[in-house]
């Protein structure tokens, strides 16, 4: 018998809108996909990001479409699962969050075979301890911002992402609202062009910034570099770094830089755990990031990269479930708690196989 294969496309609304420089979000859209083999089942997601990897739900579609069947019936293993990665490895570049749909698909489809977590088939440490979440506050308006950070810092967080917009008097009023004792990383997502520009914006915040992400235009190591001596700050390469070999870029400095490593972006598990590694060994921390209204999927494809690190990261996002989506596909949906930190002996992910998500698929499909 045949490994079946099936996809479609979850969207639930946001809690709340979530607007960035290159966005503007008030619901979640992402491609789950389904691989059954008799009573087994595993699951994976693709959240397509134009701006990001230049893929679109259509075209993660279109990927799916073409190769789904044939891959998921040829691959029957990790080792076969790595040699198409290799062997594939123009296609999944270009089309790494529709492969990450299908890879933690597979993943979790082997692990549920063999009945281990999905960390015990990659032999890796399984999950036991605290991970602490970062709060990650949108360009929303003053008032707004404000009543984030308040609720943020009543859970307990104290490690803040936050993004930044064009409006400098704006930006101003938004950062005197946030608390005072917090660690503090900002995100522009690409917005200047000029990195003197950048620069006096951040520094007229007149707030204390440990790293900025993305200030520039994708890929400018000049412009990132300014800003990063200017503002004695260290940058966090998003969009700029989707592939191992980009690290080649940014070989020089290497205590400046910090890898920003996203499942769906990076191509799914294996590759992410791949770039992880590449950082690392040539001295570039890693924070482990995460798309706005992911579902538990990929918060949980995180955990298993996370394991996989020699070093810990230096920050994570994510997690946020039904905080900030109205509707996720696993209930009870995988979520941080008191503090920012998701206690993941709570979860039991080291004693049940696959992602150990309960996921019900008449839901879906």
């Amino acid at each position: 018998m045949s490994v079946g294969i099936k996809w479609r496309r979850f969207i639930t609304p946001l809690r709340f809108k979530f607007k960035h420089a290159s966005a503007d979000r008030a619901a979640s859209s992402s491609i789950i996909v389904e691989i059954n083999d008799g009573e087994f089942r595993g699951y994976g997601e693709a959240c397509p990001r134009s701006y990001v990897t230049g893929e679109t739900e259509e075209s993660v579609t279109q990927f799916l479409n073409q190769h789904g069947k044939d891959w998921t019936n040829s691959i029957n293993s990790v080792d076969a699962l790595k040699e198409k990665i290799e062997a594939e490895e123009k296609l999944i570049n270009e089309n790494p969050a529709a492969f990450s749909a299908l890879e933690i698909a597979l993943l979790e489809l082997f692990s549920q075979k063999e009945h281990v977590p999905i960390e015990g088939l990659l032999k890796l440490p399984l999950l036991s301890d605290d991970i602490q979440y970062s709060a990650v506050v949108g360009d929303s308006g003053p008032f707004k911002t404000r009543a984030q950070s308040l609720v943020y810092h009543l859970i307990g967080f104290r490690d803040y992402k936050v993004k930044i917009g064009k409006d400098l008097g704006r930006d101003r009023k938004r950062f005197a609202s946030l608390p005072s004792n917090i660690r503090l990383r900002v995100d522009a997502n690409n917005l200047f062009t000029d990195p003197e520009e950048c620069v006096n914006h951040l520094k007229s915040l007149g707030r204390e910034i440990w790293a900025i992400e993305e200030p520039v235009r994708v890929g400018d190591v000049q412009g990132q570099s300014h800003v990063s001596e200017a503002m004695g700050s260290r940058i966090i390469l998003d969009e700029s770094l989707c592939r191992k070999d980009q690290l080649l870029s940014y070989k020089n400095s290497n205590d400046k830089w910090i890898a920003n490593v996203r499942v769906s972006k990076c191509g799914g598990i294996l590759r992410s755990i791949d770039l992880a590694h590449a950082a690392q060994e040539q001295g570039v921390d890693v924070i482990l990031g995460a798309h706005v209204g992911e579902t538990s999927i990929l918060s949980r494809a995180a955990l298993t990269v996370g394991q996989s690190l020699n070093d810990p990261p230096l920050a994570r996002e994510g997690a946020f479930g039904r905080i900030l989506v109205t509707e996720d596909i696993s209930k009870p949906s995988l979520r941080f708690g008191f503090r920012g930190v998701l206690r993941s002996k709570r979860w039991n992910f080291a004693n049940l196989p696959g992602l150990g998500l309960l996921i019900n698929p008449e839901c879906l499909f």
